[in-house]
């Protein structure tokens, strides 16, 4: 294995060169603090980090979605996905008509102009585009970023499902399109005839998905009182009767207590919580 020298970690946010012992170029890299560490490989070509650059990234990742764009039952898919499409720190999520694009780090963020430009030459057919903050030091999290601008509240398909979106509100915006493929296995029957538990649920998603693939029955848990009502507008889209599904909003540990309690057994449960969960109560995860 090859020793890399990096630079002083208080160097952040910035383009880096990467070198072995015997000064042999190793490739191109960015410095920047995230959750994932201090920063991200790009390349073993000597690139710069331009508009032209991320415009052949685009078209890569672009070419990659055909079958999506060829899906008439889904308008909604992630278009880049962070280092696997080649530059980790952010990603691209495709709602009808609308882009969002999520930074998770201030350098990224640095190149945002450049990004967008690049995306908008590859994407000339996206509306209107809208931005994430997924990193701390900003005083905003959301916001418009050109284009026309999306109703509050529309729908998408996705599988042949329909989801309530909504895009300059908050982090959220109704439904993680990186879960695609796993409520794909519920729509096609991975829940049919049983049971599901939904945990952290948020809107329900992956329970909407179950009941349109026949599970006989699906409970939704989350603690936040929103989801509520976020989830009822994904059945309602659907038009599913809530005969054989619930809704509980209610700390997962303490739903997990009670159904000890009662007896209650599932089929199938998925778990997906959030990276933080917060409990005013209770410790965050």
């Amino acid at each position: 294995m090859e020793e890399i020298d990096f630079p002083e970690l208080s160097e952040t946010n910035q383009e880096v060169e990467l070198f072995n012992q015997s000064k042999q170029f190793l490739g191109k890299a960015y410095l920047s603090r995230q959750n994932k560490g201090i920063g991200w490989f790009v390349t073993n070509q000597k690139l710069s980090f331009d508009q032209k650059f991320f415009e052949r990234l685009f078209e890569k990742a672009k070419q990659k979605r055909t079958s999506y764009y060829q899906d008439e039952l889904t308008t909604a898919f992630r278009l880049f996905n962070q280092e696997g499409d080649g530059f980790g720190g952010m990603t691209l999520d495709l709602y009808g008509d609308y882009v969002v694009f999520s930074w998770y780090n201030s350098y990224i963020y640095s190149l945002r102009q450049e990004i967008i430009a690049a995306f908008a030459q590859v994407f000339p057919e996206v509306l209107g585009a809208y931005e994430k903050i997924r990193f701390k030091g900003l005083d905003y999290e959301s916001a418009h970023v050109y284009g026309q601008e999306a109703a509050e509240y529309f729908t998408v398909l996705e599988n042949g499902v329909l989801y309530q979106v909504f895009m300059n509100d908050g982090l959220m915006t109704g439904i993680f399109l990186d879960q695609h493929e796993v409520r794909g296995s519920l729509v096609d029957g991975l829940a049919m005839g049983k049971s599901l538990l939904n945990m952290f649920s948020y809107t329900a998603a992956f329970s909407v998905a179950a009941a349109m693939g026949g599970a006989s029955e699906t409970t939704s848990v989350d603690l936040a009182k929103r989801s509520r009502e976020l989830s009822e507008a994904h059945f309602h889209a659907n038009g599913l009767s809530f005969d054989h599904h619930r809704l509980l909003v209610m700390d997962v540990f303490e739903y997990f207590k009670y159904a000890k309690r009662k007896g209650l057994s599932y089929d199938v449960i998925v778990l997906d919580p959030p990276s933080f969960a917060r409990n005013k109560n209770k410790p965050s995860l």
